[in-house]
């Protein structure tokens, strides 16, 4: 009996390790070159060197066309990576309209990998600062999860910024839920089992109520247009994030669309949506040359 427990223990911290090695939610460089390669479409991969942080972080782009002035910045959620977006980045309508970007946020993909950086307001100053560098100057950012209250935040920190899409956001700090798997990544025992993606989650998600209190102030001074999508049955954030948005932000900038039974993975599951309200405010934004 003694002797079955040791082989079980044995597996069990086997098994623990090999999830830890090859679950990291990240894409290196040179299979991101390759997945857009196989699909015929360029990529362009940069690591910016910012005043915000004492590291690099890496933003991956489709094709660019110096020519165009619109862009749309994308924001991954908990746990993620630029890679989440690969799929839009690779999308020839979009492309023909505007320049894409997706971050690899702090701690996540190859931006400071393994050490969170729990602070909204530092995520977002670097999101900000990738932004004001770049050579577009009409900004569309789409946060996930999150991804969702840094993007709404963005518009704050860079004038660049003049729509925001939060797809099913972690806005509200009374309905920030934490579940028990998020203890595995939190307990000093088991942490080291986690990879190093879900560890960082695991660690913005015992904050987030905290900084989301912090910041749940500055929404009424945001003055872009605001698009809040969520869906019915989103049990990992929960629908009653749609009525703080409509409490918290101005009426005048904030529109909402309701998915009916509609879970968390709005990106995905819901890319034929997303895709039509980006082209909506490039247009909108079009007409303002």
């Amino acid at each position: 009996m003694r002797f079955n427990l040791f082989y079980r223990i044995v597996l069990f911290f086997l098994i623990a390790v090999l999830f830890s090695s090859c679950f990291r939610f990240r894409t290196s460089d040179t299979r991101t070159q390759v997945k857009f390669r196989k699909k015929n479409f360029q990529v362009n991969i940069k690591r910016y060197q910012l005043k915000t942080v004492d590291y690099s972080v890496r933003v991956v782009s489709g094709s660019i066309d110096a020519e165009k002035d619109i862009a749309i910045f994308f924001v991954h959620g908990a746990p993620g990576a630029s890679d989440n977006y690969y799929g839009y980045l690779q999308d020839s309508v979009l492309l023909s309209k505007a320049n894409l970007y997706s971050i690899d946020r702090p701690g996540y993909g190859y931006s400071n990998f393994g050490k969170a950086e729990t602070s909204i307001k530092k995520q977002t100053e670097v999101v900000a600062e990738v932004i004001d560098s770049l050579s577009e100057n009409k900004v569309v950012v789409l946060g996930h999860s999150y991804g969702g209250p840094i993007a709404a935040y963005a518009s704050l920190l860079s004038p660049k910024v003049k729509n925001v899409i939060m797809l099913a956001p972690a806005i509200d700090p009374d309905n920030e839920k934490i579940f028990w798997v998020s203890y595995i990544a939190k307990w000093e025992l088991t942490k080291w089992m986690v990879p190093g993606a879900m560890g960082v989650a695991g660690d913005e998600k015992f904050t987030h109520e905290d900084e989301l209190e912090k910041v749940k102030d500055i929404w009424k001074d945001v003055k872009v247009p605001v698009l809040h999508i969520h869906g019915t049955k989103d049990i990992l954030v929960p629908f009653e994030n749609l009525a703080f948005s409509k409490r918290s932000f101005n009426s005048q900038y904030l529109d909402t669309i309701v998915i009916p039974k509609g879970n968390h993975f709005i990106p995905w599951k819901n890319y034929d949506l997303v895709k039509g309200e980006l082209l909506k405010m490039i247009e909108e934004l079009d007409k303002e040359r």
